[in-house]
């Protein structure tokens, strides 16, 4: 399961932070803009998987991840032949695709090595770099971070109709922040919980004037987001 939680890292980076404005813009363009992004995807996969550089099995997984990524999000585009669209559910049944081809890692034989040992970087770093509950605290910022803007994004506009740019621009900056800190509040748990109203208050205290239900939402996933991965980081005993 380590490697399972290192692709799930990847894929989080690869679509959501990494995923700038300019990268979407190019993926509906064409083919190659998918290509692009996928490709992004494979050099982050690489970075965390530094371990397994010399395993056929490796570069055969990255191979088939780069082929189905950039088919899967083509398809996916050409499927949006107007803006509306663009809906959750599809948005939904692309992750669970992504997450089925991250749990099928486990079929290939590098999935069983991914500590990298090198000397390219430092002691303190690499005892970072393997640990597996390190990594799933990260993934679980950057989803609630980024993902929380794709939520809100997909709320406004599938139940009450806000114009996309006005969530994203507040959500992107002051929300990624909001929600990363709700996560680590909450996974480092005891009298840290307490501050995560604060939160709550400083969003209702007229920065933006953002609707009430936005910062119900983003507080709510964000926290539900650090709840489940401290329950799986203790489940694994990470």
């Amino acid at each position: 399961m380590d490697s399972v939680i290192r692709l799930f890292l990847a894929h989080f980076i690869a679509d959501f932070p990494l995923q700038f404005d300019f990268i979407f813009r190019l993926k509906k363009k064409g083919f190659w803009g998918c290509f692009v992004h996928s490709l992004i995807h494979v050099i982050v996969v690489i970075f965390l998987f530094l371990g397994d550089l010399k395993q056929f099995s490796f570069w055969l997984y990255v191979a088939i991840l780069l082929f189905l990524h950039s088919f899967q999000d083509w398809g996916k585009i050409k499927l949006w032949k107007r803006p509306e669209d663009d809906k959750i559910l599809f948005f939904a049944a692309d992750q669970i695709l992504h997450y089925l081809y991250i749990f099928a890692a486990l079929l290939f034989p590098f999935a069983k090595n991914y500590s990298y040992y090198g000397s390219i970087f430092p002691s303190d770093f690499l005892m970072i770099y393997n640990d597996s509950g390190v990594i799933n605290t990260i993934s679980a910022a950057i989803l609630a971070g980024w993902g929380g803007v794709i939520l809100l994004f997909y709320l406004d506009k599938s139940l009450y109709g806000v114009e996309p740019e006005t969530l994203n621009r507040f959500e992107r900056s002051y929300g990624v922040i909001e929600r990363i800190i709700t996560v680590f509040f909450i996974m480092e748990g005891s009298y840290f919980i307490w501050f995560i109203p604060v939160l709550f208050l400083i969003r209702l205290s007229g920065l933006k004037n953002q609707p009430l239900y936005r910062g119900i939402m983003s507080l709510v996933f964000a926290s539900v987001v650090g709840i489940g991965v401290s329950m799986i980081n203790g489940f694994f005993g990470l």
